[in-house]
């Protein structure tokens, strides 16, 4: 909620400047209650729409393109493969989109080994885990299907570009790394998402602030140059701490 503070109260007599304030006041679920002179919001538009009631409304524009937005990252799990050498693939073969199926998780994979010679290569995969057999929980299994559906993605190449002693070798990594992000509930609301949301564009109304600049929005769908991914989260961040705001 956004307050009006006028003489008589704690900023009044406190700075002598009995003009009208604003405050900003936020009621948590836990029924304890915070007040501030900005507040800023990270989590996704579409989360905030849902699970914030604010008062006075938001900006029909901005309520519009909130309820509209989604959340690119929700429904994706990233798998991460280590090896304890350097990049033994040919770069030609580093990245590339994978036709994903049942046992068949990855839709997408790239190149995640250092620049310097640190003696460890990766690769990085974006996944529907749910297309995988494995528990929720059974991290090791999905890491070992996405390793064996590259292999068999990438013997498709012919030796010529792709040995078959480097396909196997593919299929034995040393370390793997998950992160589920459709298990993390300022992410998403669906926990086994049966699809990718699109790739988000640019949208004015999302990075506009509101309440006279006191209420601004820092998630990367909010950013205007980069939606979506990790450079949009630090763009709409630097946006936000530069924005002005009324006293």
């Amino acid at each position: 909620r956004r307050i009006p503070r006028r003489q008589g109260d704690d900023t009044c007599a406190a700075t002598d400047d009995c003009s009208l304030h604003y405050t900003i006041s936020v009621e948590l679920e836990s029924g304890e209650t915070l007040e501030a002179r900005n507040v800023v919001l990270a989590a996704p538009p579409r989360l905030v729409s849902k699970h914030v009631e604010f008062d006075p409304p938001l900006s029909n524009d901005k309520q519009r393109a909130m309820d509209r937005s989604q959340t690119w990252m929700a429904g994706v799990t990233k798998v991460a493969l280590m090896y304890n050498e350097p990049r033994f693939w040919p770069l030609s073969v580093s990245n590339g989109g994978l036709r994903p199926a049942p046992n068949r998780p990855a839709f997408q994979f790239y190149d995640g080994s250092p620049e310097d010679d640190s003696g460890v290569s990766a690769i990085t995969f974006f996944t529907l885990a749910g297309l995988s057999s494995a528990a929720s929980n059974d991290d090791k299994m999905l890491a070992k299907h996405c390793a064996e559906q590259l292999a068999s993605h990438l013997s498709s190449y012919g030796q010529t570009y792709v040995p078959d002693a480097l396909v196997d070798k593919l299929k034995a990594f040393d370390q793997y790394y998950v992160k589920r992000w459709p298990l993390e509930k300022y992410i998403s609301e669906d926990d086994n998402p049966q699809g990718i949301n699109p790739h988000p564009e640019p949208v004015p109304a999302l990075a506009r602030s509101e309440w006279d600049g006191q209420l601004l929005f820092a998630g990367t769908e909010c950013d205007l140059r980069s939606p979506g991914v990790m450079e949009g989260a630090v763009g709409a961040a630097m946006r936000v701490f530069e924005e002005p705001s009324e006293p």
